[in-house]
């Protein structure tokens, strides 16, 4: 898989050889000029925290990339007391952005002029919008308390097509498929057997939460942030009881070449935030949870058995909704 920045090298190739054979008009011959040698660009940069207020004196360091890397040039400044840091160089269409402040979690972001297309133009030797504004979140660390997994490593079992324990503390399947001692959710692989066969459906994983109160909802995760998560659960959020991803067959050709998958992956840009290990009243009123947060759920299955691997962060401590991990 390309990074963000070889594939925004590769369209600019693509954008470059698409200029040459045409009828080049004069704006094509400056964006091709552009790519090739450069042109000026001027962004204002403003960071804000997570509740949206600006932050003053956040370091922010941005490098103006070019073809011949070597060429690029580098700005440095702090943000004024509005959060705003306005940085101009030249460039080859493509700007490397990290941002830095004191109690802070470090933002990165990359910025292409190239891939925007229609909307990042070049006019007069600049690249358009002049002077754009780009917003950039600098969260900040509050109360880090919360625990990782001791392992994001693929967890391996034979089971296959029916429900398992997994201990999200322990970070394994439950006894006797691995060394964990509670369910805080239960997992199914679903696989039908027919690896690369013209017959073969798919493959899928399956999440539940069978107890009482249990259960999870997705939360998004701010975008180019050090800190990939929340900072607390919800305790009045929608906790539903299960989840699915999966990788099918949709369609095949008469030759039984497929032609089309149904994928549904966990989605990288979001957390599960889970509650489980739920004690509850006589009444049946809920009395204490503990809450954990997952992302990057990976998994895979053949005919030895399945896996599966994520990344996990808890708190040991009933009812403490802080998700955010000690540092």
């Amino acid at each position: 898989m390309k990074s963000p920045i070889l594939k925004c090298r590769f369209i600019a190739s693509a954008v470059l050889a698409a200029c040459l054979s045409q009828q080049a008009s004069a704006v094509s011959r400056e964006f091709e000029n552009a790519c090739h040698n450069g042109a000026d660009a001027r962004v204002a940069f403003r960071v804000v925290d997570d509740m949206g207020m600006p932050v003053h004196n956040a370091r922010v360091n941005v490098f103006f990339d070019m073809i011949d890397r070597s060429k690029g040039r580098r700005i440095v400044g702090n943000t004024d007391t509005n959060g705003v840091f306005v940085a101009e160089a030249k460039t080859g269409g493509i700007l490397e952005v990290e941002v830095t402040g004191d109690h802070h979690y470090r933002s990165k972001r990359k910025i292409s002029f190239i891939a925007m297309g229609s909307e990042h133009e070049v006019s007069g030797g600049k690249w358009q919008p002049w002077g754009g504004k780009e917003d950039i979140v600098l969260l900040p660390i509050k109360n880090p308390t919360a625990r990782r997994a001791p392992s994001s490593g693929w967890k391996n079992t034979h089971e296959l097509n029916k429900w398992i324990g997994f201990d999200l503390m322990k970070y394994d399947f439950v006894e006797p498929h691995g060394i964990g001692k509670v369910s805080d959710m239960e997992v199914m692989f679903e696989w039908d057997g027919a690896w690369r066969q013209k017959d073969y459906k798919g493959m899928s994983l399956r999440l539940r939460f069978p107890e009482k109160f249990a259960g999870g909802y997705y939360a998004e995760m701010t975008h180019g942030s050090e800190y990939c998560g929340v900072y607390h659960a919800e305790t009045n959020g929608c906790y539903k009881t299960e989840f699915s991803f999966s990788d099918k067959v949709a369609a095949r050709d008469k030759r039984g070449n497929v032609t089309r998958w149904d994928r549904h992956f966990f989605d990288p840009s979001k957390v599960l935030v889970i509650r489980s290990r739920c004690r509850y009243n006589a009444d049946g009123t809920l009395e204490s949870a503990i809450y954990f947060q997952l992302r990057d759920v990976k998994y895979a299955c053949d005919e030895r058995g399945a896996a599966v691997r994520f990344l996990s962060i808890y708190n040991p401590t009933p009812n403490d909704t802080n998700l955010e991990p000690a540092l």
